[in-house]
């Protein structure tokens, strides 16, 4: 695709530094999630088994990418860019 940019190894001083000038962030639930959550920066973050409710992201720009019958092997991308195209 030609708008993913994929990060090399850096610190999360440089990883903020990106975050916060990105028009938009996919993410899976992990920190980055949150991190990009206080960046307020608009997210998709893709959930398999876990909770979103107990462990995902805070905020207005924060929206959620659940796995069918949360097992990631059931989601495909087109989800996901349906998701980006509703940002």
């Amino acid at each position: 695709f030609a708008y993913v940019e994929v990060l090399p190894k850096m610190s999360l001083e440089g990883v903020a530094r990106v975050l916060a000038g990105a028009k938009f962030v996919v993410s899976v639930d992990t920190g980055l999630s949150h991190l990009t959550a206080a960046l307020d920066r608009p997210n998709i973050t893709v959930y398999g088994p876990t909770d979103p409710g107990l462990i995902g992201g805070y905020g207005k720009n924060q929206m959620v990418c659940r796995a069918p019958r949360e097992n990631l092997i059931n989601l495909n991308s087109q989800a996901v860019l349906e998701k980006l195209s509703s940002l």
